[in-house]
């Protein structure tokens, strides 16, 4: 029934077709013919309207300066943690960091900053530290002396991309060593002292970007390095 239905339906629409040919055309004689599919398809579309794009943008409070941290270790087995801070008076206060597609931005009271200023205070810690956080870690280390620190050498250089360059001039102003507490207060005369040494230098940075980087690396007297690291901005 439904071949016999589908035949019947196209000899319809064939005279449909043949009698508009004869007699006067009709709108209720005829109905129009649907378009076919492969029109409906290739017919443009109305085009999309792109959504801007919204630049990439972060900003990096610095109030209070830059801080920084890093380990060391000795030859002899000792460990130590060094960390500080650099200043500038009231430089930072207020200074942002602002990273963008198109690159990286210094401001200061909504100013464009582009170079530090003449001079800069770098305040560091030398800290007795552990060599390893791991508690089944027993194996005995001397500890962090006076003696070994006064073999230790200190260098400040400047860090643009990978390149290093000397500093201008530093000069120390303040230096104190702290005895540190022992966890075991009840075994304490039985522990070896252990302590913290602290630095406070001066670094002549007039002229210098503000993108460099200032790096601190500590030497042995073999001209080893202890530890490195640096104050990015």
């Amino acid at each position: 029934m439904l071949g016999v239905f589908a035949k019947s339906m196209s000899c319809a629409v064939f005279l449909c077709a043949a009698w508009t040919s004869i007699f006067p055309y009709s709108a209720d004689a005829c109905p129009p013919q649907q378009s076919r599919i492969e029109d409906r398809i290739n017919q443009p579309e109305t085009p999309k309207k792109k959504v801007p794009k919204v630049p990439k943008r972060t900003v990096w409070n610095l109030d209070g300066g830059v801080f920084f941290t890093t380990d060391g270790h000795l030859e002899n087995g000792s460990c130590f943690r060094l960390s500080g801070q650099l200043t500038a008076g009231d430089f930072f206060d207020g200074l942002r960091r602002v990273d963008t597609d198109e690159g990286t931005t210094y401001w200061l009271h909504n100013k464009p900053v582009t170079e530090f200023p003449d001079e800069l205070l770098v305040t560091f810690h030398l800290l007795d530290f552990p060599c390893s956080r791991d508690l089944k870690d027993t194996a005995a280390r001397p500890p962090l002396t006076a003696e070994l620190v006064s073999t230790l050498r200190l260098h400040f250089y400047w860090k643009d991309g990978v390149a290093l360059g000397p500093v201008d001039g530093s000069k120390r102003v303040a230096a104190s060593v702290t005895r540190l507490t022992p966890y075991a207060q009840q075994a304490a005369e039985e522990l070896a002292p252990r302590f913290q040494w602290n630095y406070t230098f001066t670094v002549q940075s007039a002229g210098v970007p503000i993108t460099d980087d200032l790096v601190l690396i500590i030497e042995t007297e073999d001209h080893k390095i202890a530890a490195r690291t640096a104050a990015r901005l």
